[in-house]
């Protein structure tokens, strides 16, 4: 079994998730008592969000760099970032330490693929709707239409995951944002919805039959560990 190089910390709450599906899958492929080989580099989010704040690019890629570094020190067999917008630096971070780093874009569009959406939404943070690493890696992986919310609707949701949901708020309101949200993206021709943030997977009524959901955090971990066994998923 491969150790897999958990980049974690951002948010320590979405590592806890990614920790327990780690182990969950592991132990269902294998059985008995068997656990994922994790290692396991926890960041401190809030020297990461006040290089965000500052729009210190520098300051962001030496600190997940550094973690690389650590991890591969550590014995990491590869890379696992727990985290949907940092992975607009998977790249400096692979070069940086020499490692594969699974990018959670990859693990989502194979599925997507699979299933053969034509048109899927992605929600997320500004960074993961917005930028050519996510959205663009996404639609040329699956080779389906993505579509994101409007501006205001883009400005909106990433307040809710950075100020609400990301420090474990979890306002009535918001809930009721995304999910009308969510019906106004498949009245625009969605077919799924991408989640792309961990803790979106929270605010969604459980009643959406009509949908299917793609949550990004699973998918990664069952890449990770389809990686770690050398398995594979139906």
């Amino acid at each position: 079994m491969k150790l897999i190089g958990l980049l974690g910390g951002l948010s320590w709450d979405s590592t806890s998730l990614y920790y327990r599906m780690l182990n969950e899958l592991t132990q269902k492929q294998l059985g008995g008592h068997h656990a994922a080989r994790v290692l396991l580099h926890s960041v401190n989010h809030a020297a990461i969000k006040e290089a965000q704040s500052l729009r210190d690019t520098d300051a962001i890629v030496t600190i997940l760099c550094e973690a690389g570094r650590s991890l591969k020190a550590g014995g990491a067999d590869f890379l696992v970032l727990a985290n949907n917008s940092l992975h607009q630096y998977a790249e400096q971070i692979e070069k940086a330490c020499g490692l594969e780093l699974l990018h959670i874009s990859d693990a989502t569009s194979s599925q997507v693929r699979q299933d053969g959406h034509q048109t899927v939404a992605l929600l997320g943070t500004r960074a993961t709707m917005e930028a050519d690493f996510y959205a663009k890696r996404l639609k040329s992986g699956c080779g389906a239409k993505v579509i994101s919310p409007e501006l205001v609707e883009r400005i909106e949701i990433n307040r809710v995951i950075h100020d609400e949901i990301g420090r474990g708020i979890m306002r009535n309101g918001s809930r009721e944002f995304v999910n009308q949200l969510i019906e106004k993206l498949c009245n625009r021709g969605a077919e799924a919805v991408v989640l792309g943030c961990s803790e979106l997977t929270t605010l969604i009524t459980p009643a959406r039959d009509q949908i299917q959901f793609y949550d990004t955090t699973r998918l990664h971990a069952q890449a990770a560990v389809q990686r770690a066994l050398e398995v594979s998923y139906a």
